[in-house]
């Protein structure tokens, strides 16, 4: 898999194509065409070009159409605000405003567009204020652009006075975030960990790790941290002492492992008693199941490694993007192969209630099914069948639960359980997920918000 560019390079802040500035301090300039992508060197930029020919002159046309100049200014709102549900429709109205006027064009980079940096209080950006300049029949000089945060430099605003108006919003809590940080915070830390990302032999950017022990027996979850199950043992792998470091790589690992740590929280608390965790064979079924889940399948060995007595991992992955593949065993520890234990790995490529029909009466009902980062609220549009999904897991009474990367999906997700029938489990949704990834991504086509791997419990429910 060839590994595609970092968001802050889909943002024009490092290299497009050699991703300098990641890891050093090093000066890009922008393409003086499009504006939007940036280079370090002459060098980089004629070797990105055949990448970059297509969307640069389409944004090049986009600029001078003032029919698209007009429409695109007539979305700003009338005054600054900082009210971040009517911002990130603005600036999702934006990018929908974008792909109109660019509509025909091959190979549209939507990242180029999601990820434009834009004013967080007015949503307007760089191409808007040329545009807009350009209506009024003057030319933005270099006093007309966005005003990055002097902190973070991942945050802008068009002006200073716009800046007076946003301070409180990019230095204050974020409380749709583990420990409520700025804005400003989580996006260096982001930064941090886009660089360490990019350092990965993986392409799709995924560290998978797990500690080599198993544990005695099994221990609640409830009321434990990340830090306290993880830090002593990451600790000892990566040999590190300073906390900066650790922080950067606990939340790499996290990105993977808040896969079977949700998985055992939720069956934690939609089982009765602990008699799970003394299962001969423990079964798992993944709906709607993605390329992270399947290139982080080693990962779910932790579900082993926290319930000894388990002789059996049976996951299921399925949904339309799942490989057409045999099951399989898995390879796993010494230790667990030592006491006679497996994990076994399927992958169906149907729509959940595709398979439990096709199956029949060989349907084998799971301990816990999950569908993780489901956006089930947006499957209308992107063809997914979700709901009727959801209606059979109702039905037929499989204690389940779902995903999202934030509030705002976790809340619409959740309605749409309940409409299918679900009575949520109350610690289960809609709220923050104790086991979600520590890695927070800046959300695209927004001007607030952050998207992190289950961050949030839309529902959980038997």
């Amino acid at each position: 898999m060839q590994r595609g560019p970092p968001w802050p390079a889909s943002m024009g802040l490092v290299c497009h194509y050699c991703f300098k500035g990641m890891h050093v301090n090093i000066k890009v300039s922008k393409c003086s065409r499009c504006h939007r992508i940036s280079y370090c060197d002459t060098e980089c930029q004629n070797s990105d070009w055949e990448s970059h020919k297509v969307m640069c002159k389409a944004l090049s046309s986009l600029e001078k159409n003032p029919f698209a100049a007009r429409k695109l200014v007539s979305l700003l709102p009338k005054e600054p605000t900082t009210n971040i549900q009517q911002l990130n429709k603005l600036a999702s109205q934006q990018v929908d405003a974008y792909c109109d006027y660019l509509h025909g064009q091959r190979e549209i980079k939507l990242s180029w567009l999601q990820r434009e940096p834009r004013c967080i209080v007015c949503t307007r950006t760089d191409m808007v204020i040329r545009m807009e300049a350009a209506l009024k029949g003057t030319t933005a000089d270099d006093t007309m652009r966005l005003i990055p945060c002097p902190e973070c430099k991942l945050s802008f605003c068009c002006s200073r006075a716009h800046w007076e108006i946003a301070d409180r919003l990019h230095h204050g809590p974020c409380h749709d975030l583990r420990d409520s940080p700025s804005q400003c915070y989580t996006n260096k830390l982001a930064h941090s960990q886009s660089m360490i990302a990019t350092s990965f032999p993986d392409a799709s950017e995924h560290l998978v790790w797990i500690p080599e022990r198993v544990k005695h027996k099994w221990v609640s979850l409830e009321g434990q941290s990340w830090e306290g199950e993880f830090d002593d043992e990451l600790r000892k792998f990566s040999r590190m002492s300073q906390s900066d470091p650790s922080l950067l790589m606990m939340a790499a690992i996290s990105d993977t492992l808040t896969l079977p740590m949700t998985i055992l929280y939720a069956l934690s608390k939609l089982s009765d008693g602990d008699g799970w965790t003394r299962k001969q064979t423990l079964i798992v079924h993944i709906v709607g199941a993605s390329l992270r889940e399947f290139s982080c399948s080693r990962v779910f060995e932790e579900i082993l490694h926290r319930t000894p007595q388990v002789k059996t991992l049976k996951i299921l992955m399925c949904g339309p993007e799942a490989p057409d593949r045999n099951a399989r065993d898995i390879e796993i520890c010494r230790d667990c192969i030592k006491r006679g234990r497996s994990y076994v790995l399927e992958f169906i490529p149907q729509a959940y209630h595709d398979v439990v029909r096709n199956q029949g009466s060989d349907f084998e009902h799971p301990d816990l099914c999950i569908g993780f980062n489901s956006g089930a609220n947006h499957s209308a549009a992107l063809g997914y069948t979700w709901p009727a999904t959801f209606k059979l897991l109702v039905e037929r009474k499989i204690p389940s639960l779902i995903t999202a990367y934030d509030r705002e999906d976790a809340v619409k997700d959740a309605a749409l359980l309940r409409a299918a029938g679900a009575a949520l489990h109350p610690a289960l949704g809609p709220v923050l997920n104790p086991w979600g990834s520590m890695k927070a991504v800046p959300s695209p086509h927004s001007a607030y918000g952050f998207l992190v791997n289950s961050g949030w419990l839309a529902g959980g429910f038997k």
